[in-house]
């Protein structure tokens, strides 16, 4: 998923209109379409920057680079993990293995 998607995917998220994402953005709803159709990408890092703090995800998400919209919440889960027990850390491997098990079938 490219930016185009994304863009499109976060605001319907969100629940928000595309009149409401070009008055963030200081642009016409029609250039918003635009950007969601993949007919034009934004030249402006700012703008860039912009929607991705408005979403509260990343650059790289947005553009489409990785999967996680944010690594802030990345990272707190890791540093929550590294507070466990050993046994604790045994049952959460167990469950992630029964998660992607679940995923696949």
């Amino acid at each position: 998923m490219g930016f185009a998607e994304r863009l499109k995917s976060l605001r319907e998220d969100k629940d928000e209109k595309q009149k409401d994402i070009a008055k963030l953005l200081n642009v016409s709803s029609s250039m918003i379409s635009f950007y969601e159709s993949g007919i034009h990408f934004p030249r402006d890092e700012k703008l860039l920057l912009k929607i991705a703090e408005h979403f509260d995800v990343s650059m790289d998400y947005l553009m489409g680079i990785t999967d996680i919209p944010n690594y802030k919440t990345v990272t707190k889960m890791f540093s929550d993990i590294s507070t466990l027990s050993q046994d604790s850390l045994k049952l959460l491997s167990d469950y992630i293995d029964f998660l992607k098990f679940k995923e696949k079938h």
